[in-house]
């Protein structure tokens, strides 16, 4: 029987009933004959339908019913053919919806009654299907029904086939899942029921406040869990028993597709956490209690408790595996409000990873496990509700230690899969260990599960489990862990990261054999953290309603995510780590892998700070990288990690591990253990290697969370590095030499030597990767470094071969990071410069290596980014290099000196604000170092003030100059000190050539950063630094250099003197007078001992003492000084304190001009000379203030001039010093500058101090004579009477001088020779008489002066100067010449005052005596000439002298009358050659004068006002001259008889008794008588029988005259032959 299609379109519905009308008038043939009931019904529906389809207005619905009728009563005809073309049209309407609520209960109905039949099974299925999938009109009681009839057909029989009960089953599940859909869709309001569509059920044992669908469903959920457990349905009538299996299916199904419902309605929930739950855990059951019924021999008394515990009930697999199916659902999707459940659950599960349990029971537990640990929502919300709860079990704890106990215990005891004894090394990835081999036999993608035997739904038998699925899935499931660990405390940046490492994990990186490529797709990754995200908010949009708390930054929150991040790597991390190290022991092929989870755990244990966490991960790399049994003390408290289960620690492994090529064979690094506790040499196998990569990757990647787990991991790769024989190279890098590798190896391959440069470059790429790392970490990075260099340091110091991987790195790490240098630079550098003062070589080496090189690389740095550059970085920079002048170490300083020459000469203008540290570099010389060394930073000095004056800027040229001084300072070669004082000038001319560029740049500095000298212009300040540091070395001790430096001193301020301020001026002296200060000290404390220069050095005697140099450096300095002044007179005057300065200057020169040398002496007199002459040459009231100190400071040098030799130092004789005349000259040619500018104001003690301190000098003349050699110059005392002759001037209008100036030329010319004694004499002569008046009391001094002038020269003085001086008169003469005329002009005035020359007659016979008779003046033509001044000047003159005086005069004259000699000056001239006879006759004659004078004056003038106190007898005592000449004749005569000729002496005596005679004769004859008495008158008579006896001998007329003397005497005695007439 055909049937037609429904048709659909506009007029579909008016189709639709014409095809039901054909469908009835088919069945109504159908049933015409045996069922005429049902054609009638039909022709009646027939006519309906037309009536219908004929009107618009009418509905289907309104017929429905009635059409409806003829199919039910066909379907109830038992006849198969009818009754399947029934369901057809009913199936059709159903379609088409054209069934109501009514028609559908009689559907069911219909439905029901046929499946209790048995009839059309497959045909009902479909139609209940349809009628619940295309209406909502099913519920209540109805539905009930439906789902009965559908229920039965599930479970095979005899007459139901297995595909029926299949499809049975199917359509069970459809029906619940769209019961509880349209629950779903109720409570979200899409879908309402009208309740007059429900039927009242009789045995609802639903909540009332459900709604009809919530009803349906919760009923439906109710009477499958009622099945499961065995009881019969409450709501399905009529169904007590279905297949557990089915039951437990269903519920899965509800549980996983509908949590919305769960989570919606409250009733569901409850219905769940009661009765699901408790269902799950009694069918749990079975499976805990059950023993293996093979239990492992490796677990003790395991067999005897499966013995004792009888025989259980034996766990199905059908059923255990669709309850961990259930488990897996709740724990995915209803955890949150099934806590405590899941808690249980998951224990349980976790039991059945116990050894005890059948192997498929622990397969189908790791599969769970692992669906679990794909999700990091689960595993975070795990560690939340139960490791951070107080009271709760710790199931993520226990689920990571029961997946490492687990794998542990595959290890334990052999397997039938491995024969014994083999030996061989599998060529698959998997794991050996201890003699049990478990292959990789399935593999997973990251964040995927996908299960095998849990999705078995079809076996009713439990399966056979493959050889190393279990360890494979296990190890699926921690490596899971940690990357849900990762994601949940990184978030995107764990996908960013791995994309990263695999990009470079392929670029060249080489893996094991057979290693497990893992890849990680990062989309798939994003899709499963997607449906996380749905699994955790379960659909029911709890999570949107609270996103606003989200976003908001609430503190609490935070510090409880922080704490849920810290608790998951605290319950993890222990098991994670034990569980992979076992599997990394074991692994073939698939190392690499399992320590790229420990590298990830590790991170992420940094990450969150837990340090114990990550130092055991990073152990655990540590100790897969070190050869077995190898001694690493500081890994050796990660390696006492307590185990996490209860179980005993695996056995180390043997020593001779045949699953990995040995590659190298090695001595280990020595350590601070002893010497017997290390091994000779140790085995490198390729899995060391593939570990060291792992760990260079994980240092490289993961440096950030390492922090102090560095230490470890340096300490691995030093020790590595050291057996592999990696050296240090330029750099930093490790390079792998062929010869250090042979001298390191015992034994090597070349493929390991081929992989060596690899190693290398991964062990750079770590340190280069720093640059990545946040402050932090690379602060944890050096100080590990540092660390493990200190040890190395420890070590080297008891001369072990230390390891320089550390400094090696420490170079790396700070090339790697010069764009932050402030962070790293100090803790790098510091350290550095304590392995700069290592004792060993080789550490010293690379240290100052290290810091060299960063320091150019810093540099480098910079000048490729100018942008970055700033004061404080370059200061920073060059810090360092600075700071290795402390360290002692030659070679160190050597190192430090070629860097600083190639900066200079490659980076000179980059320096900046590092020149005053590069500076300090340069000047940084010590004693202890070599010429060499001197040399080499000379060199740099002399590069920089030569070409880099402009590039080290103002500021810095300071620290040039005081560079420049230190190596003028320096001892050990002088060529570099002189050259250095050059360089000073050189950088004068710098200063004084760019003066405007640097006042400007120097302005602009000085406004930023004030000077210590405010008052100085900026560029002033540099100026007189360069003074300074000149002016310093001008006291150094090596006289060459103060050479240099004075020269250099006082040239620089001649030439550029006039670009200072007057400021400047003043702080220039202030650098001056100390210098002068320090000269003076050093002099005075100088020794005097001859310098020892050495055999092949000669020196001028002149410097042969250090006294001597010394001397010079006092003439330089003093002189310098000195023609500052002279050139910069004017302007000094007006600078600061100068009347101070003026004083200070003449001090230093009084004081030098005093020094026992003739070259300081002079020179300070040259000096001194200089500034007077140049302080003449100024006008103004200043200079008028400064000759008064002038003037103090001559008397100074002049008074102390002459004065006692010091004292003798250790008995040493004192060398012999007299001024030379040259400084005598100076001093005294000084004097007239200085008075014509004190003349006002000389007063009579400054002619008084004048005049002693010229008599000083003069008194000091004569041994400078004596050194100078005679004939020199003119004396001294000449230009002192010219000083004299300018007060001169001056007294004669001021005559309050006069007296001063008296004594002082008369004390001149008592201290000077007597040439300049006679000069002097003069000079006061003319003083006199030029005021005569006010110089009378004057006038007895000037009369002592000459006879104290004459009394000095010697008796012969006129022989010796007679034929050298015939043209001039002779000192004698010329005294005498003086006092004639100081006689002519005084005598005069005396006689007219005699009071007021009291003095001068009481002195004058004295002076006269001298003059007359003392020789060499008395009785030559001078003495004449003064008996004429007596006689005219004061025996004749009127008014006549004073008798006291006249009477002493005239007693000279009578005493000049007699020709008599001394006895005693005869005797002492006895010896000398006989007066000659010019010298007699001017005795003759002077004799003659006086007594003709006398006899004159006496005779022929009026005596009696002189003569009255005389004796009146005798007043010209004429009877003493009597007996006089009696005695000379009688003594003559009585040598009459001696044949000898007469004495010339005797005979000139004898003449002029003779003579005398003859007068005397003539003079008594013409006197008055009163005037000669009778006496007399005799004893002229007595006389002349001498006389006659004379004129008879023969010798008296060879007597030189007299002959003729005797003749005129007798003629004298003719007259007295008569008595005179009065007689």
């Amino acid at each position: 029987m055909a049937f037609v299609s429904a048709v659909t379109g506009d007029d579909s519905t008016k189709k639709f009933m014409d095809v039901l009308q054909n469908d009835f008038k088919t069945l109504s043939l159908e049933t015409k004959k045996k069922h005429p009931q049902i054609r009638e019904a039909c022709d009646e529906a027939i006519e309906k339908l037309a009536l219908a389809s004929n009107n618009p207005q009418a509905s289907l619905y309104g017929v429905v019913n009635q059409i409806l009728y003829p199919l039910v009563q066909g379907c109830e005809s038992k006849d198969v053919k009818i009754i399947k073309f029934c369901l057809g049209t009913i199936q059709r309407l159903i379609a088409q919806q054209g069934i109501d609520a009514k028609g559908a209960r009689h559907v069911v109905d219909c439905l029901y009654n046929l499946g209790q039949a048995a009839m059309l099974e497959l045909k009902l299925l479909q139609t209940a299907a349809l009628l619940m999938t295309t209406s909502d009109l099913v519920h209540g009681d109805t539905l009930a029904r439906t789902m009965v009839m559908c229920i039965r057909m599930v479970s095979p029989s005899e007459t139901r086939d297995v595909s029926t009960s299949h499809a049975a089953a199917a359509t069970v599940r459809q029906l619940v899942a769209l019961v509880f859909e349209r629950a779903l869709a109720e409570a979200n309001g899409t879908l309402k029921v009208n309740p007059a569509d429900v039927r009242m059920q009789a045995n609802n044992k639903a909540p009332k406040d459900l709604k009809p669908c919530a009803v349906d469903a919760y009923l439906i959920l109710q009477d499958i869990i009622q099945l499961i457990n065995g009881d019969s349905a409450h709501w399905l009538v009529g169904i007590s028993d279905v297949p557990k299996t089915f039951g437990l299916e269903l519920l899965d199904t509800v549980l996983t597709d509908f949590s919305d419902v769960f989570f919606k309605i409250s009733e569901f929930r409850f219905l769940l956490k009661e009765h699901v739950c408790a269902l799950i855990i009694r069918l749990f059951s079975p499976n805990v209690k059950y023993r293996a019924a093979f239990p492992s021999p490796h677990i003790p008394g395991a067999a005897g408790a499966a013995a004792a515990a009888g025989a259980p009930e034996r766990p199905h697999f059908p059923v255990t595996m669709r309850l961990l199916r259930l488990v897996s659902v709740i724990v995915h999707k209803y955890h949150d409000v099934l806590v405590t459940e899941c808690e249980i659950f998951l224990s349980l599960t976790i039991k059945f990873l116990d050894p005890d349990k059948p192997l498929w029971q622990r397969a189908l537990a790791l599969e769970v496990l692992h669906r679990i640990t794909v999700h990091p929502d689960l595993l975070k919300a795990f560690c939340e509700c139960y490791d951070m709860k107080p009271h709760a079990t710790n199931i993520f704890q226990d689920i990571v230690n029961a997946l490492g106990a687990y794998v542990q215990s595959l290890f334990v005891a052999s397997q039938v899969n491995t024969p014994a004894g083999s030996s061989s090394i599998p060529q698959q990835a998997g794991f050996y260990w201890k003699g049990v081999w478990l292959p990789l036999c399935v593999t997973f993608e990251p964040g995927t599960a996908k299960a095998v035997y849990i999705e078995m739904l079809d076996r009713t038998e439990a399966p056979t489990i493959q050889d190393g699925y279990g360890i494979s899935v296990a190890y699926a499931c921690l490596v899971e862990i940690i990357r849900s660990i990762a994601i949940t405390l990184e978030g995107e940046d764990y996908f960013r990261l791995q994309e990263l490492y695999d990009d470079s994990q392929n670029d060249g990186e080489d893996k094991e054999i057979n290693s497990n490529k893992t890849t990680n797709n990062h989309k798939e990754s994003e899709t499963t953290l997607d449906n996380g995200k749905e699994i955790t908010n379960n659909g029911h949009g709890e999570a949107d309603q609270n996103s606003n708390v989200v976003e908001k930054i609430d503190p609490e929150a935070e510090d409880k995510e922080r704490q849920l991040k810290l608790q998951l790597i605290k319950s993890s991390w222990c098991g994670l780590v034990w569980g992979l190290s076992v599997l990394a022991e074991a692994s073939i092929g698939e190392l690499e892998n399992i320590l790229r989870a420990i590298q990830t755990l590790a991170r992420v244990s940094g990450k969150v700070g837990v340090t114990n966490a990550r130092d055991a991960c990073i152990g655990a790399l540590c100790r897969c990288a070190l050869p077995a049994q190898y001694c690493v003390p500081v890994l050796g408290a990660l390696a006492a990690l307590a185990c996490p289960w209860p179980a005993a620690r695996p056995a180390p492994a043997p020593g001779a591990d045949l699953r990995h090529h040995v590659v190298w064979v090695g001595t280990p690094l020595p350590c601070a253990q002893p010497t017997g506790q290390q091994q000779s040499f140790v085995m490198v196998t390729s899995r060391h290697v593939t570990a060291m990569r792992a760990l260079l990757a994980a240092a490289r990647r993961d440096g950030d969370a390492l922090q102090h787990a560095w230490l470890p991991v340096l300490t691995t790769l030093q020790h590595l590095v050291w057996i592999l024989g990696l050296k240090p190279s330029t750099g930093g890098s490790m390079k792998a030499s062929r010869a250090s590798a042979d001298a390191n190896a015992v034994m090597s391959t070349s493929a390991v030597m081929a992989d060596l440069p690899a190693l290398s470059a991964m062990l750079s790429r770590v340190f280069e990767a720093s640059k990545n790392l946040d402050d932090v970490a690379l602060h944890h990075l050096i100080d590990a470094l540092c660390k493990l260099s200190n040890e190395a340091m420890e070590l080297a110091y008891s001369n072990r071969e230390p390891s320089l991987f550390a400094v090696a790195k420490l170079l790396e790490t700070g090339l790697a990071n010069m764009h932050r240098i402030e962070i790293m630079w100090r803790p790098i550098t510091n350290h550095l410069l304590e392995v700069c003062q290592h004792p060993h070589i080789r550490m010293r080496e690379w240290g100052v290596e290290a810091i060299t090189y960063l320091v150019q690389a810093a540099f480098q740095y910079h000048h490729n980014n100018p942008g970055l550059v700033t004061e404080a970085r370059e200061r920073l920079v060059l810090e360092p290099l600075a700071e290795l002048c402390a360290v002692r170490h030659c070679d160190v300083r050597a190192r430090q000196l070629e860097c600083a020459a190639r900066l200079l000469h490659s980076r000179g203008d980059q320096l900046g604000a590092a020149w005053p540290l590069m500076m300090e570099i340069i000047s940084a010389i010590s004693d202890h170092h070599s010429e060499q060394l001197v040399r080499s930073a000379f060199q740099c000095a002399q590069l920089v003030a030569g070409d880099l004056l402009g590039c080290a800027g103002p500021r810095c040229l300071r620290r040039v100059l005081a560079a420049a001084a230190a190596f003028a300072r320096q001892t050990k070669e002088l060529n570099i000190s002189l050259t250095a004082v050059g360089l000073m000038w050189n950088i004068s001319d710098y200063l004084y050539h760019n003066r405007d560029k640097l006042s400007a740049a120097l302005s602009s500095e000085a406004a930023a950063a004030p000077d210590a000298q405010p008052d100085l212009p900026p560029l002033d300040r540099l100026w007189m630094c360069l003074y300074i540091r000149l002016s310093e070395l001008c006291t150094e001790p090596r006289a060459p250099v103060r050479r240099a430096a004075s020269q250099t001193l006082f040239s620089c301020i001649g030439a550029h003197g006039t670009l200072l301020s007057k400021p400047a001026w003043r702080a220039l002296l202030a650098v001056l007078f100390p210098m002068l200060d320090q000269v003076q000290k050093q002099s005075n404390i100088a020794s005097s001992e001859k310098v020892d220069t050495g055999e092949h050095i000669l020196i001028h005697h002149t410097r042969n003492t250090a006294q001597k140099q010394w001397a010079e450096t006092q003439v330089l300095t003093l002189s310098g000084v000195s023609r500052v002044f002279h050139s910069r007179f004017q302007l000094l005057t007006t600078v600061g304190d100068f009347n101070r300065s003026w004083t200070a200057l003449l001090d230093y020169i009084t004081d030098f001009a005093l020094r026992r040398s003739h070259e300081v002496s002079v020179a300070a007199l040259k000096s001194f000379q200089e500034v007077v002459s140049a302080a003449g040459r100024v006008e103004g009231e200043a200079p008028r203030r400064v000759w008064p100190a002038a003037w103090a400071a001559w008397t100074t040098i002049a008074s102390g001039l002459g004065g006692p030799p010091p004292a003798s130092e250790d008995g040493k004789p004192v060398e012999l010093y007299a001024p030379s005349l040259n400084f005598l000259t100076t001093l005294v040619q000084i004097f007239p500058l200085i008075f014509q500018h004190i003349r006002p104001t000389f007063t009579a003690e400054d002619v008084q101090k004048l005049g002693e301190c010229l008599s000083n000098v003069c008194s000091v003349e004569p041994s400078a004579s004596a050194l100078d050699g005679l004939g020199s110059g003119a004396p001294v005392s000449l230009h002192a009477l010219h000083c004299l002759d300018t007060v001169h001037k001056e007294a004669l209008s001021r005559h309050e001088l006069l007296g001063a100036l008296f004594s002082a030329l008369i004390a001149l010319a008592g201290a000077a020779e007597q040439a300049g004694s006679a000069r002097c004499l003069a000079a006061a002569a003319r003083l006199y008489r030029a005021a005569p008046g006010p110089s009378a009391q004057h006038a007895p001094r000037l009369l002592q002066a000459l006879h104290a002038a004459i009394k000095k020269c010697s008796p012969d003085k006129r022989r010796r100067n007679s034929d050298r001086e015939r043209d001039q008169p002779d000192e004698p003469t010329q005294i005498a010449s003086l006092l004639l005329q100081v006689l002519a002009t005084g005598l005069p005035l005396a006689r007219e005052n005699p009071d007021e020359y009291a003095e001068f007659w009481e002195i004058l016979p004295t002076v006269l005596e001298t003059f007359m008779f003392e020789p060499p003046v008395g009785g030559t033509a001078q003495a004449r000439e003064v008996v004429g001044v007596v006689r005219d000047e004061v025996l004749r003159a009127a008014p006549r002298a004073p008798a006291p005086a006249a009477r002493r005069l005239l007693a000279l004259v009578r005493a000049g009358s007699l020709h008599h000699h001394n006895n005693a000056h005869t005797a002492h001239h006895a010896h000398q050659v006989q007066q000659n006879e010019q010298e007699l006759k001017e005795r003759e004659e002077f004799a003659r004068t006086c007594f003709e004078t006398l006899l004159q004056f006496s005779m022929l003038e009026d005596m009696d006002s002189i003569t009255a106190a005389e004796n009146e007898n005798d007043p010209l005592a004429i009877m003493p001259l009597l007996d006089r000449f009696q005695e000379v004749i009688s003594r003559y005569n009585k040598e009459e008889d001696s044949s000898e000729p007469l004495p010339r002496q005797q005979a000139s005596e004898v003449s002029f008794v003779l003579r005398a005679v003859a007068a005397l004769a003539a003079a008594m004859r013409r006197a008055p008588p009163a005037r000669v008495d009778r006496a007399a008158w005799t004893k002229l008579i007595d006389v002349y029988p001498s006389l006659v006896r004379l004129a008879g001998g023969a010798r008296v007329c060879g007597a030189g005259g007299a002959g003729a003397a005797l003749r005129e005497a007798l003629l004298q005695f003719g007259a007295l032959l008569a008595p005179p007439p009065a007689l």
